[in-house]
This record gives C-alpha cells, structure tokens and sequence, in this order.
C-alpha cells in the first residue's frame, strides 16, 4: 500500500511518515509540516534568533541565507536557537550563589 505524500505547508517538500510531522490548521484546512518548520515559523530565522535581523538591528534586512533552501534555514533556526538556550542558562547559572 502505498501511503499518500502531502507538502509542507512551509517549505513545500514532502513531509515523510516517518518524520512524525505536525498539522498546521490553515483557512484551507488542516497541513501538514515538518516540526523543525513550523519551529521557524514560530520563531523565527536564525538572524531573528541571534537578534541581528530589523526587529533588534534598525536597518538590517538579513533572513534566512540565500544557499539555504526554506528546510535547511529551518533545521539551522532550530540549532541557533538551542545554542542561544545553552548560553542563556550558562549565564543564569553564573549568578547564581551557594552558600
């Protein structure tokens, strides 16, 4: 039997059974995508993640790389921000005290 194939609502590539994909409700009805996709949409690129796209930087124009394709951006969106976390509670760990 073969099993059906449905785009990512996101990056346009098939979204594969065995990549446990999430449905995204859209007017048209509910879609299929890719969770590291829908991750980047949430959250952003990874110059939005770094804070060095337009929303943080007056003037920049920076998104996602132009050698990426949408699903590559989005896997790399997914690794910047799990650095940023590392680093973020790296520096919350440092002020904090034990006495």
């Amino acid at each position: 039997m073969r099993v059906p194939e449905y785009p990512c609502v996101h990056c346009g590539e098939v979204v594969k059974l065995e990549e446990n994909g999430d449905v995204v409700l859209t007017p048209e009805g509910p879609r299929p995508a890719h969770p590291e996709c829908n991750f980047r949409a949430i959250m952003g690129s990874v110059a939005h993640i770094e804070k060095r796209c337009g929303c943080f930087v007056s003037g920049a124009e920076e998104t996602d790389p132009p050698d990426m394709t949408p699903r590559e951006a989005a896997k790399a969106a997914v690794r910047a921000w799990h650095e940023s976390q590392k680093r973020e509670f790296g520096e919350w760990l440092k002020t904090q005290t034990r006495h």
